[in-house]
C-alpha cells in the first residue's frame, strides 16, 4: 500500500513550511496564498474563518433544566429582596420601639420628680401654716358654713324629653335610603 500512495512532499516537509511562513489574502476570500516553502498547489483556510454548524435541537430535559434554573434564579432574587425587606423592618421598628421605651422612661423620670416636687411644696406650705407669724388661724367647727341641699328634680321631665326624642326619629325616614 505504501508503493501505491506517493506523495511528492511528506508531512514533515508541510509541517515545516507551515511553521516557518506566513500567510496573506487572495482574491478569494475563503482561501489564501502560501508565501513560503509550501510545495506548489498547496492552500490553507485562514485561521479565523469558522465554519458554523447547523444548530441541533436540544434534549426536552435540558430545556426544561434551563428553565428550571431561571425560575429558581428569578425565585432566589425575590426571596432575597423579601428577606430584606423584612430585616430592615425588624431593624426600623426595633430602633423606633427603644427610642419609645426611652421617651416613656424620660416621662416617668419626670413624673417622679415632680411628685416629688408637688409633695415637698405641699410639705412647705403645711409648716408655713403652722408659723404664728403667717396670720392663719385653725380651722373652728363653730365658724363653719352649712348649705342646704337642692330639691331633687322630678325625673319624668328627663324621660319624656328622652321618649319624644324617639318617636320624633321613628317618624323620619333614614338618611341612607
Amino acid at each position: 500500500m505504501r508503493a501505491a500512495y506517493k506523495s511528492s512532499v511528506t508531512n514533515h516537509q508541510r509541517t515545516n513550511a507551515l511553521k516557518s511562513t506566513s500567510v496573506t489574502r487572495t482574491s478569494v476570500p475563503d482561501r489564501v496564498r502560501p508565501t513560503g516553502n509550501f510545495p506548489q498547489g498547496m492552500t490553507t483556510r485562514h485561521p479565523t474563518s469558522v465554519p458554523i454548524l447547523p444548530s441541533a435541537r436540544k434534549p426536552l430535559w435540558l430545556i426544561r433544566l434551563s428553565v428550571l434554573q431561571r425560575s429558581s434564579t428569578v425565585v432566589l432574587f425575590i426571596l432575597i429582596a423579601t428577606v430584606l425587606a423584612l430585616y430592615s423592618g425588624t431593624i426600623y421598628s426595633q430602633r423606633k420601639w427603644y427610642q419609645s421605651y426611652e421617651k416613656r422612661e424620660n416621662l416617668q423620670r419626670q413624673e417622679r420628680q415632680l411628685t416629688t416636687a408637688i409633695e415637698v411644696l405641699k410639705n412647705k406650705m403645711a409648716q408655713q401654716a403652722e408659723q404664728p407669724e403667717t396670720g392663719l388661724l385653725p380651722a373652728d367647727p363653730t365658724q363653719a358654713i352649712f348649705l342646704k341641699p337642692a330639691p331633687q328634680r322630678p325625673v319624668k321631665s328627663i324621660i319624656s324629653a328622652t321618649s319624644m326624642t324617639r318617636n320624633s326619629s321613628h317618624n323620619t325616614t333614614p338618611v341612607g335610603y
